[in-house]
C-alpha cells in the first residue's frame, strides 16, 4: 500500500531570509484532505572540534526558543542552499570558538525535526583541532561562552541531563 500524501495546494504564510513557513493541503493515501505546515530551512552544518589531547570543544550561549543556556557543538545555517555543508561547518567552527581542523570528516546528515521541517543538518568531526592565528569575526548577535573538556566529560554530561541539544548528542555518540 503507497502511504505518500500528495500535495494539492502550497500557502506561503511567512518568509525569512533562511526559512519560509508553508501551509500545504495534502491529500492523505485514504483520499481524506488534510493540512501540513511545513518549515523550508536552507540547511545547516555541524563540527565536534577534537583536540590533539582528545579534549571537546563546546558552545554555551542562551537560546531565546527554549529560555534557557544550551551547550551544543558549533554550529550554525547555511549561508546559502548551495553552500557545502563542510564549508558552513568550517566557518561555524572558526568564528564559534577561534579554532579550525585540517582533519575533518563527514559523521552523517540528520533531519532536526522531521514532522514539520525540511532542515537538514550536516554534521562532522574536526580531529587535532588547533587555535587560527588571525582568528574571523564573530558574528554580533551571538554571545557564545567555549568550553574546553575531555570527550568523556562532555559524554557523561549528556547522561547527566547537562547536555539537551539532539545534534550534538547525536554527534557525540557517534565518535
Amino acid at each position: 500500500m503507497d502511504t505518500k500524501e500528495i500535495q494539492i495546494s502550497r500557502k506561503k504564510v511567512y518568509d525569512a531570509d533562511f526559512i519560509k513557513v508553508f501551509e500545504d493541503q495534502v491529500m492523505l493515501p485514504n483520499k481524506q484532505e488534510s493540512i501540513r505546515v511545513v518549515v523550508d530551512h536552507v540547511g545547516a552544518a555541524a563540527i565536534i572540534p577534537l583536540t590533539a589531547n582528545n579534549e571537546v570543544i563546546l558552545v554555551k550561549q542562551f537560546r531565546y526558543a527554549i529560555g534557557e543556556y544550551s551547550i551544543e557543538m558549533p554550529a550554525g545555517k547555511k549561508d546559502c542552499p548551495l553552500e557545502k555543508g563542510l564549508d558552513c561547518a568550517i566557518r561555524e567552527l572558526q568564528e564559534e570558538t577561534g579554532y579550525t581542523s585540517d582533519s575533518i570528516e563527514k559523521i552523517g546528515d540528520i533531519y532536526s525535526a522531521i514532522g514539520f521541517s525540511n532542515e537538514r543538518i550536516e554534521l562532522f568531526v574536526g580531529r587535532n583541532a588547533y587555535p587560527i592565528n588571525h582568528p574571523v569575526n564573530k558574528d554580533p548577535e551571538e554571545w557564545i561562552e567555549c568550553l574546553m573538556m575531555p570527550l568523556a566529560q562532555a559524554k557523561a554530561m549528556i547522561k547527566a541531563g547537562e547536555i539537551k541539544d539532539a545534534k550534538t548528542i547525536i554527534a557525540l555518540h557517534s565518535i
